[in-house]
């Protein structure tokens, strides 16, 4: 899932009734990401970026009001004895909702720090909640992930703490709750004595043809990790690792190559379903714990997961991705070149149904430096990498990675491209403030950059916060995967900012007995 804010947001001026949202389908006319290395309370009034995306063409285009959210369902979480559920409320977590016909099921860090799971079936009046027996001790990087099987059996994996060990746990009685079981999860390696589940990051499930359900994960210190990806096979209820044809199939991918001390990183997107059914994937890599040390974005698609081709259709490695792998780079950015992983890019489709990769870098013009947002299409051509390049974007200053600072001057670009109308269309934010972008859909020449309108905030009912203001917190939402533009299923609990510095502890006010865990579904009608 990833973490974002409502546009209105502003650290400087507010302290609480602000809402952040964690939902890739909500687009990001709802969002700025917040990461509160920098955004404490005593550096509220400092930026330090002086990017600048000027509006451009407004007169000429406009953005049609969406239906507005109505609440359809909504509940505070609490157990047979009346006992209401709490969430942690000092920092921003990332817990996870996630639905199986008719049950919810959420994993979140209660008032306490306790890693918590709990279940709720639709002819159920109460939720079964299960304190896990684990307790949060690191920053907002700390997430939980949840997935059903195609057995109905729920997966759960937690990072807890820093250089935390693979924390997983799944149900043997499909529906059960009760059998919800800790045990290891990747098998061993059959050239090596343990399993790569020692330094985890970033755990995620995420499904692909016919339900079939894949881990990824990373594994090791930032800029020098692994990044595994391994499928479950339901029928024996197992992760696999190993293929009698390739012995490595099973795993499905792996970033860094084995047992190369990788020198960097890879954050890849989730793959992407596109208009033609292949699954599209971009990542980039990481060379350390700055935020400058990003560089080359990297593209590939396949039909299932397994075996994945660059965009001229060439195969490329069942075993490994590596960085500095010229047939799957889609522009050689180095290091220190203005490119930052997750919110730095993009990836969409034109009307076509072809690939749009969206990042932004630094870019040179009469010896200034700036930031731009770039597009990278398929060029069809057997010669050069596939790819087109073009700037597309006419902004002033830059955004300073190099300081490893992300506050109120950020920028966000990590929605794809889509087309509207006759044109491609890229929403992303900067300094706050949500800009659709249009581009000729053949040229991809810049037609008009217009702010788009605040018009997808959620119900009172979802923004009022159960505090008395005074508090260094805001109303956060979580959503299912299953959600999208016009349905949609949230957790919602309010916390304070986000907290990358591996820093815990709390300087700001916030209420001390946790916050309501509440699930909500909504429609726009």
């Amino acid at each position: 899932m990833n973490k974002v804010m409502l546009s209105l947001f502003e650290v400087r001026k507010r302290k609480q009734n602000n809402t952040t949202y964690s939902a890739k389908i909500l687009g990001i006319a709802l969002i700025a990401t917040i990461w509160s290395g920098a955004v404490v309370a005593e550096e509220t009034e400092r930026t330090r970026s002086n990017i600048s995306c000027a509006f451009e063409n407004q007169e000429a285009f406009a953005i049609q009001p969406q239906k507005p959210w109505v609440v359809t369902a909504i509940e505070t979480v609490a157990d047979e004895s009346g006992h209401q559920a709490k969430m942690w409320a000092g920092y921003a977590t990332n817990p996870s909702i996630a639905e199986y016909g008719d049950t919810k099921y959420i994993g979140y860090f209660d008032e306490n720090k306790e890693f918590t799971v709990a279940k709720r079936t639709a002819h159920e009046v109460s939720w079964t909640i299960i304190p896990m027996g684990e307790k949060l001790e690191h920053d907002s990087h700390s997430n939980v992930a949840m997935a059903v099987d195609t057995n109905g059996n729920l997966h759960v994996a937690a990072r807890l703490r820093f250089s935390d060990k693979l924390n997983y746990w799944v149900t043997t009685t499909p529906g059960e709750l009760s059998t919800l079981t800790r045990t290891g999860m990747i098998p061993q390696w059959k050239d090596k004595d343990k399993s790569f589940e020692a330094w985890v990051s970033y755990p995620t499930f995420y499904t692909g043809e016919n339900g079939q359900l894949f881990f990824r994960y990373q594994n090791g210190l930032p800029g020098a990790a692994y990044t595994n990806i391994y499928q479950f096979n339901a029928a024996k209820r197992v992760w696999e690792l190993w293929d009698p044809k390739t012995e490595y199939q099973g795993l499905a991918k792996v970033f860094g190559g084995w047992y190369t001390n990788p020198s960097k990183s890879a954050y890849p997107s989730v793959p992407k379903k596109g208009p033609d059914g292949r699954y599209h994937m971009i990542w980039t890599w990481r060379g350390g714990e700055s935020a400058d040390s990003n560089s080359e974005i990297h593209y590939v698609v396949s039909d299932d997961m397994h075996v994945w081709q660059n965009v001229k259709g060439d195969v490329v490695s069942n075993i490994a991705f590596m960085y500095g792998d010229t047939r799957t780079v889609v522009d050689p950015i180095p290091m220190g070149g203005g490119m930052l992983n997750n919110s730095g890019m993009g990836l969409g489709f034109d009307a076509e149904g072809r690939p749009v990769v969206s990042y932004f870098k630094y870019s040179f013009d009469n010896n200034e430096k700036t930031t731009q947002l770039f597009i990278a299409r398929p060029s069809g051509s057997a010669t050069g990498n596939g790819w087109i390049l073009k700037q597309v974007s006419a902004w002033t200053g830059r955004y300073d990675l190099a300081n490893n600072i992300v506050d109120s001057g950020f920028l966000d670009t990590h929605e794809g491209a889509k087309p509207i109308g006759n044109y491609l269309g890229i929403q992303y934010m900067c300094q706050f403030k949500v800009h659709m972008l249009y581009l000729d859909p053949i040229t991809g020449e810049r037609v008009a950059d217009i702010p788009v309108p605040v018009n997808n905030t959620m119900p009172a009912d979802i923004e009022k916060s159960a505090f008395a203001p005074g508090n260094f917190i805001w109303t956060q939402l979580v959503f299912t995967e299953d959600s999208t533009e016009t349905k949609a299923v949230l957790l919602k609990w309010e916390a304070g900012p986000y907290v990358i510095n591996g820093d815990t502890n709390v300087s700001w006010t916030y209420p001390l007995e946790g916050s309501p865990v509440t699930v909500a579904s909504i429609e726009r009608k």
